[in-house]
């Protein structure tokens, strides 16, 4: 009598799970004897009722599991755990109305762990994460990970890399930086860190990367991510005593707050209206096609800078 183990997720999420639960009965001696892709439950569970006389332990991989249908509460004596056939069972969506309750118990669900929903139990999220992969990700780095990379998956992905890469070294937010984002996010990070660290080397130099690559709506996604930091800066720095209100209230992540307060001690509440303010005059331009484009922005920068 076969065991059931059941893949539910979706996308890389999925193929990740699947191949790690391959490799993990592979250990075990398992071997994969077939690949389908849906079917019915009659043939699939008694065609696997025992192992072959040369083939003991076997696995059969079942993709699109929805098509098979309801699984019929009477095959539940067909189905048991710790059995030298093992099907797994590869599902979109949660199979709780396609496979009987207690069917289900008898079953092993394999699921990707959720992904927190705040920015700080992400960061533990990670951090955790590279533990468990021996990787040593300075706090820094976890948090500029999470202000980066939404996909948990792709996160795990970057992790891996990283790994590979350093080769037991401590992974710091410059690592990060270097090795995660291509060309554009990295001037773009620069910029806004640039901005707030009071750098005006790095501004320079990443304005006028961002400027000579730029295409068409470019600016307009500058302006949003500007806005975005530095109304941060601006609360923090006109309501010091309810920062944390506005940190919750914008769900503003540990990295991005953290420069953004510095930003705030460094140009102060007056300044900073004046630079929202102009930045949002600027958005504005773009889109009805009236502003100066790049050189607006780098007079807003150098007006900031000049306070």
């Amino acid at each position: 009598m076969p065991e059931l183990r059941l893949v539910v997720a979706s996308g890389t999420s999925q193929r990740r799970l699947l191949e790690e639960t391959a490799k993990e009965l592979e250990q075990k001696g398992y071997a994969m004897s077939a690949r389908l892709e849906g079917g019915e439950w009659q043939s699939l569970l008694s065609d696997n009722m025992s192992g072959g006389l040369f083939d003991e332990n076997r696995f059969i991989i079942v993709e699109e599991a929805e098509s098979l249908g309801v699984l019929p509460e009477q095959f539940s004596p067909m189905v048991q755990k710790d059995s030298p056939v093992v099907i797994v069972l590869v599902y979109e969506n949660e199979p709780s109305k396609l496979i009987p309750k207690e069917i289900l118990g008898k079953c092993t669900v394999l699921k990707p762990a959720a992904y927190p929903r705040w920015p700080r139990e992400r960061q533990q999220w990670v951090e955790n994460l590279a533990r468990n992969m021996n990787l040593a990700l300075a706090r820094d780095a976890a948090a500029l990970m999470v202000e980066l990379v939404e996909d948990p998956e792709e996160i795990r992905g970057q992790l891996v890399t990283l790994a590979a890469l350093k080769g037991g070294k401590i992974v710091s937010a410059e690592d990060v930086e270097n090795f995660c984002l291509d060309d554009g996010s990295k001037n773009l990070l620069r910029l806004l860190d640039g901005i707030c660290n009071g750098d005006s080397t790095a501004v320079v130099k990443s304005l006028a990367a961002m400027e000579r690559t730029a295409q068409s709506g470019d600016l307009i996604k500058l302006t949003s991510a500007l806005h975005n930091r530095f109304r941060l800066a601006f609360y923090g720095a006109a309501f010091p005593r309810m920062a944390e209100h506005f940190k919750n209230a914008f769900g503003a992540r540990d990295y991005a707050w953290r420069l953004a307060q510095s930003a705030a001690r460094r140009f102060g509440f007056r300044a900073l209206f004046r630079f929202l303010v102009g930045i949002l005059r600027l958005n504005a331009g773009e889109k009805s096609g009236t502003s100066n484009g790049w050189h607006e922005l780098e007079f807003l920068v150098i007006e900031l800078f000049g306070k």
